[in-house]
């Protein structure tokens, strides 16, 4: 076996005059190029290497440049350079792999390449000449069944499976990237049903190391939003692609959600932990939306039979009620006749019975009548009689008893000034204006004295 050493022969370093000591001083070129030397002999050939991709950026030139992250933790980083002539090699293999792995940021990856320093930039770095697609899928593989096995562990692969799913779910949150296909496809299946859906989208990024954490985010943030379920889409691409519903945030958060979930995510043949713990995995994001309008078209279809199966139920009980009507109207009818009948020959007997009672008692009372107004004649008229004679005594009284007969007899009659008749010469005071009524006039005179008399009994003519 023949063992090759490639070597550089350098010249041997300067060493800087006036320092006395001899010590040698290198420049910049030469430590570079012994550091190349020596990394090369170090490593004669091309090595293995896995990691995590970050920090990938694609150059105008061809070439490729990322980080490689260690897997086992933040510790060593180590610079990748992909020139553009090795990338066709590299592409060639990632298609044999059926286009299930690319690199993308957050790609664990086996790289194969040649170490090498890159001295216009002081800069250690891995030049890329291979990868290892198997690995990526089998690392991917591995995480996901270990995955899936502290999921079932922790009874969070059916949890969403368990909620009921609303009858007419029209109020959906979309948990997808804004403006993608994905997006695209939900949108215009809930539009072409024509049922009245409401959306409420999240615009997260699904794809590259913050992705997982968007997309869990977007999940939990529903869980106060008052939505009927929630979709979570991600259009096709590479394995690598859709790292993110493989991963374990992404996974608790769908078990924690308190909607139902349905997930999108990928081509038909793609299955993602999100679609195990989801309640419904789709296909793509189409059929999740077209999982969506069928509930809807079913709920539908099922109040359309309802209805169609009340009215058809009133429609029957209608009729039925109409000929039960239709029967007592005819029943009644002809109750209604022979009553009739009944009532009006009752009727004509007792008009029949009235008339002669009316008659024999309009004749009783006419002659009652005729009697009791020859006695009330006969009565008036003796009271008349009786109330003449007695007008004549009071008529003879009341001109007996006239003032008028007392005057022209000589009498008269004395008053105050106010009216007031004098009937005692004690009545008045010397001074008093009296009027004196007499005959033929008034005497006014004024009372000088006034002596009274032995008192007498008062005259029946006196009047007052």
């Amino acid at each position: 076996m023949v063992r090759r050493r490639y070597v550089r022969l350098v010249p041997e370093p300067t060493p800087e005059r006036g320092d006395g000591a001899g010590t040698p001083t290198w420049s910049v070129g030469e430590l570079a190029a012994s550091i190349a030397d020596h990394l090369q002999a170090a490593f004669p050939g091309e090595v293995w290497v896995r990691g995590e991709i970050h920090d990938l950026k694609r150059a105008s030139s061809g070439h490729v440049y990322f980080t490689l992250v260690d897997d086992e933790g933040d510790t060593a980083r180590l610079s990748v350079m992909l020139p553009s002539t090795n990338k066709v090699r590299v592409n060639r293999l990632l298609m044999r792999a059926g286009g299930r792995v690319r690199m993308t940021d957050g790609t664990d990856v086996r790289i194969r390449g040649r170490v090498d320093f890159y001295g216009p930039r002081g800069q250690l770095q891995l030049r890329m000449t291979s990868i290892d697609p198997a690995f990526t899928l089998g690392q991917l593989a591995a995480a996901r069944a270990e995955l899936l096995d502290r999921l079932a562990a922790e009874d969070l692969l059916e949890r969403n499976g368990r909620l009921l799913l609303p009858l007419v779910p029209l109020r959906i949150g979309i948990v997808t990237s804004a403006g993608s296909a994905a997006e695209a496809d939900v949108l215009d299946e809930l539009l072409r049903s024509g049922y009245a859906f409401e959306v409420l989208v999240a615009d997260v990024r699904v794809q590259g190391v913050e992705a997982p954490t968007a997309v869990a985010g977007a999940i939990a943030g529903f869980a106060t939003e008052a939505v009927d379920l929630v979709i979570v889409a991600r259009g096709g691409g590479a394995t690598t692609d859709l790292a993110a519903f493989d991963h374990e945030l992404v996974a608790r958060a769908i078990a924690a959600s308190p909607h139902p979930v349905i997930t999108g995510v990928g081509h038909e043949v793609d299955r993602t932990v999100a679609d195990e713990v989801a309640h419904t995995a789709a296909k793509t994001p189409t059929a999740a939306a077209q999982q969506v309008v069928a509930m809807v078209g079913r709920a539908h279809q099922r109040a359309e039979a309802a209805f169609e199966a009340v009215a058809a139920a009133a429609d029957r009980h209608l009729h039925a009620a109409t000929a039960h009507l239709d029967r007592l109207a005819a029943r009644a009818s002809t109750a209604a006749v022979s009553a009739t009948r009944t009532e009006l020959g009752r009727i004509d007997h007792a008009r029949e019975r009235l008339t002669r009672a009316a008659t024999s008692t309009i004749e009783t009372h006419e002659l009652r009548l005729g009697n009791d107004t020859r006695r009330l004649r006969h009565a008036a008229r003796r009271r008349v009689d009786d109330a003449a004679q007695q007008l004549d005594v009071l008529g003879t009284r009341v001109s007996l008893s006239d003032p008028r007969r007392a005057l022209a007899r000589g009498w008269s009659i004395t008053r105050r000034a106010d009216g007031t008749v004098v009937r005692s010469a004690s009545d008045i005071e010397p001074g008093t204006t009296l009027l004196t009524t007499v005959a033929d006039g008034v005497v006014t005179s004024v009372v000088d004295s006034a002596v009274p008399g032995p008192p007498r009994p008062p005259a029946p003519e006196d009047v007052p």
